[in-house]
């Protein structure tokens, strides 16, 4: 979801922003914007506009739903 939504950006942060999106979808497969925002707290980054780390997030969130259930 992150190489899809080209939300790679400086690529310093992103791998904690990985671990943190699947850590939420663990706890919370269906999580809000702000439940989202909320999760990358932890993760020092200085990108600005977390516009498609966002889009990235939402984009796993999709596919964790399609995902079949083992």
């Amino acid at each position: 979801a992150f190489v899809n939504r080209s939300a790679l950006q400086c690529g310093i942060c992103i791998p904690g922003h990985v671990m943190a999106a699947c850590a939420l979808l663990d706890r919370n497969p269906v999580p809000t914007d702000e439940e989202i925002r909320a999760s990358g707290d932890s993760v020092y980054c200085r990108c600005t506009g977390y516009v498609r780390i966002l889009e990235a997030y939402r984009e796993a969130i999709a596919l964790v739903r399609k995902a079949p259930k083992t």
